[in-house]
């Protein structure tokens, strides 16, 4: 019946028919039988089956627009808004377009397992959270009765060491800075560990100069006081005092008009330079972020201070990526007892 127009009086036929052979009614009962059908049919509208498609897919789009609303009023960033949006439209093509309050739990775990084949662990894991976020957001909504995600476990993720960097090298990346752009640039890394976007974002009305802290517009736009050494000062006084404080209302700016926010890109163009000349061409801006949490972890600050200066919502985060097995920690101790 696919792709031609259903017709109303056929299946009502058909229908009639079906109560005629299947229920052996008399005249009175069929008579009875055909009013009741006949007012039934009446109030249905039928649709041709080759349009069922464009009403699920239709359907399909409504509630990710509105997923995609809720989550953009809740302050969610654009990058992560774009991230849920692949997630999802990657799920409805893989089952072309079907209505997405009738997926099943089954069918979420085949497309994980087909997913998984060509990305990593990882990749898939965060394919699962996402999913999980907007099938809640269609329970919590009344689309459906129950997320079809909640049974399905995280992913099993291999353990790897993850590369924590030494402070000698800490201290050559300093070293090799060619301009005070860059030295101020790797000195609030090492004093803060903020996020590239973090760095990107510092607005210079919201530095305090004299209480050495700055105000972060983190994750899920939740801000933070983050504070920085007296060194990092020195270096962000002697960058702004050669550019020119007055150039721009960012901490960084671009080197060219109208000297708008430096981007993520140019940061990581920048670090990806200095690492190259002393023979780390592959550390990146979260490599200080690894390397202050473990510097602080092996001098004994409390963990839940930790969180805060990285602008963590959950310790689970911080403990898993940035304190769990700190082999630095291990051999600080045993250089200290052992060595």
């Amino acid at each position: 019946m696919l792709g031609k127009k259903i017709d109303k009086d056929y299946l009502f036929k058909v229908a009639v028919r079906m109560i005629g052979e299947e229920m052996h009614f008399d005249n009175i009962q069929m008579t009875q039988s055909i009013n009741i059908l006949t007012n039934v049919f009446s109030n249905i509208d039928f649709i041709s089956s080759e349009n069922m498609l464009s009403v699920d897919a239709s359907n399909n789009s409504l509630i990710i627009k509105n997923f995609i609303g809720c989550k953009k009023m809740g302050g969610i960033k654009d990058s992560s808004l774009e991230q849920y949006t692949y997630s999802i439209s990657s799920l409805v093509d893989f089952y072309h377009n079907k209505d997405l309050a009738n997926i099943t739990t089954d069918d979420i775990r085949r497309y994980l397992l087909y997913y998984e084949k060509s990305v990593s662990k990882t990749t898939a894991n965060n394919c699962r959270r996402n999913l999980n976020v907007f099938f809640q957001f269609m329970e919590d909504e009344e689309y459906i009765a129950k997320n079809p995600v909640k049974k399905i476990p995280r992913i099993k993720e291999d353990l790897k060491y993850k590369r924590f960097y030494t402070d000698y090298e800490i201290e050559s990346m300093r070293d090799a800075c060619i301009n005070k752009r860059e030295l101020a640039i790797i000195d609030l890394l090492i004093s803060t560990g903020l996020r590239v976007s973090e760095v990107s974002n510092i607005l210079l009305s919201e530095v305090d100069w004299d209480k050495k802290t700055m105000i972060i517009h983190g994750k899920g736009g939740k801000d933070r006081i983050v504070p920085f050494s007296i060194r990092c000062k020195k270096h962000l006084q002697e960058y702004l005092f050669e550019r020119g404080q007055n150039v721009s209302s960012y901490l960084f700016c671009s080197l060219k008009k109208p000297y708008g926010k430096i981007s993520k890109d140019t940061i990581n163009q920048i670090i990806k330079k200095i690492g190259t000349r002393i023979g780390l061409p592959d550390i990146t801006v979260h490599c200080f972020r690894r390397w202050l949490a473990s510097d602080l972890n092996k001098k004994g600050v409390d963990p839940t201070i930790i969180q805060d200066i990285l602008g963590h919502s959950s310790f689970e985060t911080t403990q898993k990526h940035y304190l769990a097995k700190s082999y630095d920690k291990i051999s600080y101790i045993h250089n200290i007892y052992a060595g």
